[in-house]
Order: structure tokens, then C-alpha cells, then sequence
């Protein structure tokens, strides 16, 4: 497994990478965070650019670990080290004592290289770009740039990331890793963008039975 790291702009170093490789998580759901943030995006009048919560419903969906859960939280809780000890049936449990049911959804990641196998029933949505899972992981550049900016959000004018905004899949996530690694890359050489310790993760969500 891979870290990158980034403490200068444009500067990315490539580390092994040999902590949390896998596990679950407890994200908040995409509309419920979007219906959040559309009254805070609809005071900014202008450019309206990439998935940016300017509509009333979603043009498309983002269903990485960029929205981490900590509404109605009694307690601390290290999502990425305690969730990947624990089964899903321990994380679900947790869910639904310290959060939502209704607004937050479970999910399984796994660092890119590293060779744990999804739980049953559990899909690829495609890859995110993070920091490093840990307490902080939640954070994501496709996320904070292209769809509910928290931090820094995306260039002014909209069309820095547009090649790539267009070839995000229906989960607003990469289906290459190629592809992840090239918008980190970009996305890094602005002055403006997050500096940290970066990680490919493959995301995994639930098979609805149908």
C-alpha cells in the first residue's frame, strides 16, 4: 500500500503505507447531507460548478467516506481504528445507538494494494482519495473540491477539474485508480488545495436485495 504525501504544493512523496488497510465506517447519506448544505451554497449567488448543492435534488451522487457521521454522537468514536476491528453487525449496533439509522449509511473501505476481501453483499462504488484512515479520514478531495466543500472547495471558476468532474461514474467516485491518482495529482499543484497524507481508498456499499 501506498501513502502520498504532500507538505508543499506540487511536492507529492510516495511512502509504504502499513496501518488500517480495511474496514468499516458510518458516513452520513448524500441527500441528507445535501439537503443540509443547500440553503448555505444557495447565499453564494454565481458560478455554479461540478456537484455543488445549487438544485434542489443532487445531479449526482457522491457516496464516498467524505461525509463522516458525528450528529447525535454521546462519545469520541474512532470510526476507521475501532470500525476495522469490528463486524458489521458491531457497526450496525453502533449506528444505531450513537447516530441516525435514518440519515447514516455503513460502509467498507479498503486502502488501495492492500489484499482484504469485501464482506458478502458488499460492492465496489469506485475510488475515493483521502487522508490516511484514521480519526481524520473522512476527508476527501473528491468530496471538499467537487461536491459539498467544508474546507477549501474547488477554483472559482468551475473548469480546473471539469475533465475529470465528467468521468466521475454514477457514485461521483473514479472506476480507475489511474485516474484517482492523476486528479490528486492536479488537484495538489494548486496552492490552495489541502496539504496532507493521502490515500487511495476503494469503497464498497451494501447490495440492495431486490
Amino acid at each position: 500500500m501506498i501513502l502520498f504525501s504532500c507538505n508543499e504544493t506540487n511536492v507529492i512523496m510516495e511512502e509504504p503505507y502499513e496501518e488500517i488497510n480495511a474496514g468499516f465506517c458510518i458516513v452520513e447519506k448524500y441527500d441528507y447531507v445535501y439537503q443540509k448544505e443547500l440553503p448555505r451554497f444557495n447565499e453564494k449567488p454565481g458560478i455554479k460548478p461540478y456537484g455543488l448543492p445549487y438544485w434542489d435534488k443532487p445531479k449526482i451522487m457522491y457516496l464516498g467516506i467524505g461525509n463522516l457521521s458525528n450528529e447525535n454522537s454521546t462519545q469520541d468514536y474512532d470510526f476507521y481504528s475501532e470500525s476495522s476491528l469490528k463486524s458489521e453487525n458491531e457497526v450496525i449496533e453502533i449506528r444505531n445507538t450513537l447516530f441516525s439509522e435514518e440519515h447514516c449509511d455503513i460502509v467498507w473501505f479498503k486502502v488501495y494494494g492492500s489484499d482484504a476481501m469485501a464482506p458478502n453483499g458488499y460492492e465496489s462504488c469506485g475510488y475515493d482519495i483521502t487522508f490516511v484512515p484514521d480519526i481524520n479520514g473522512a476527508y476527501s478531495i473528491i468530496n471538499d473540491c467537487m461536491f459539498i466543500c467544508k474546507w477549501h472547495g474547488c477554483d472559482n471558476e468551475g473548469t480546473a477539474f471539469l475533465d475529470y468532474f465528467t468521468t466521475l461514474n454514477k457514485n461521483g467516485l473514479f472506476d480507475e485508480v489511474e485516474t484517482a491518482i492523476c486528479y490528486m495529482k492536479k488537484y495538489l499543484s494548486f496552492d490552495w488545495s489541502e496539504r496532507g497524507e493521502y490515500c487511495i481508498c476503494e469503497i464498497f456499499r451494501k447490495q440492495e436485495v431486490s
